[in-house]
């Protein structure tokens, strides 16, 4: 039952992906800077790994969920400040 929860929650994450596009039609640095977008989020806002790598446990929850929405809005960010926007 856990692993098709897990895979349930990767598949969902996965479909929340989304692509860009820059505002002037060029997309020819897309893949560099969305490179470069995904170091930055991690630096700036690091995935908080469970301490059982398992299996995390119930007062840590929150805090995977929390640190992986601060990532991805922190490469959002970083994506729209090099004028791209989401499709």
């Amino acid at each position: 039952m856990r692993i098709l929860f897990k895979v349930l929650i990767l598949l969902l994450l996965a479909s929340c992906a989304s692509t860009y596009s820059h505002r002037s039609g060029n997309n020819s640095n897309l893949d560099a800077d969305s490179r470069y977008c995904s170091s930055q989020a991690k630096l700036v806002a690091p995935v908080y790994l469970c301490r059982n790598p398992l299996m995390c446990a119930p007062d840590e929850v929150g805090t995977v969920w929390t640190s992986i929405a601060q990532n991805d809005a922190a490469y959002d960010q970083c994506m729209q400040t090099k004028g791209y926007t989401p499709n």
